[in-house]
């Protein structure tokens, strides 16, 4: 028998919410969130890559919250997987955020425990698999749980995460971030363009994924 969670309610929603962007603002949290945003970002630039046709060579998560994914070139995924990576935070999040809004909570945690095992299978540095098995073992462990509401509580945490660090990675990089300069170099068009793409991109997200999330 199936057992479906209902979805938190609005005043449960803003509170996980409200710590989430604590977690995101605050130093010292900060840098554990950045862990979560970089496999996104570069889970990102891998999946979209390999979706085009690219062969995805290696990934690399760092201490510092940098990470760095190196693909073969496939017909038309260069500039297209370049893209994706400052959005990958806030399209995993708004992904999650609509599963919620349909009290999908538990496949929201499973599809999680899935992409970093996929994410895995790329990462060649000890810091970085230690990192994917870390977060992928704690997702996996509050499934088998059965705990509805640690379950529950997790799903929204883990979508108003991505969401909001989706933001503040983009502010924090600017114009300087390195996928700005790639981007330059592959397309002629400024740095700032792919900034205020990505800018608008995860503004956007938060905005619509708030409204499905309270």
């Amino acid at each position: 028998m199936t057992v479906v969670i209902s979805a938190a309610t609005a005043p449960v929603a803003v509170a996980v919410g409200f710590a989430a962007l604590i977690l995101v603002v605050m130093p010292g949290f900060w840098e554990m969130v950045r862990l979560v945003d970089t496999m996104a970002h570069e889970g990102a630039h891998a999946v979209v890559g390999s979706c085009l046709g690219s062969r995805v060579l290696s990934v690399r998560l760092r201490a510092d919250g940098d990470g760095k994914t190196k693909l073969r070139p496939g017909p038309g995924a260069g500039v297209t997987a370049g893209v994706v990576g400052y959005l990958g935070p806030s399209g995993f999040g708004l992904a999650a955020a609509g599963l919620i809004a349909h009290s999908q909570i538990v496949p929201v945690l499973w599809i999680g425990v899935l992409l970093l095992v996929i994410l895995l299978l790329s990462v060649r540095n000890l810091f970085g698999i230690a990192v994917v098995i870390g977060t992928g073992f704690l997702l996996f462990s509050i499934v088998h749980s059965k705990n509805a509401g640690l379950e529950v509580v997790t799903a929204y945490l883990l979508s108003w995460m991505l969401l909001l660090s989706g933001v503040r990675s983009v502010l924090e990089h600017g114009t300087g971030a390195g996928d700005a300069g790639i981007l330059r170099e592959m397309t002629g068009f400024p740095r700032s363009l792919w900034y205020l793409l990505w800018l608008i991109g995860s503004i956007a997200a938060l905005v619509w994924g708030s409204t499905m999330l309270v």
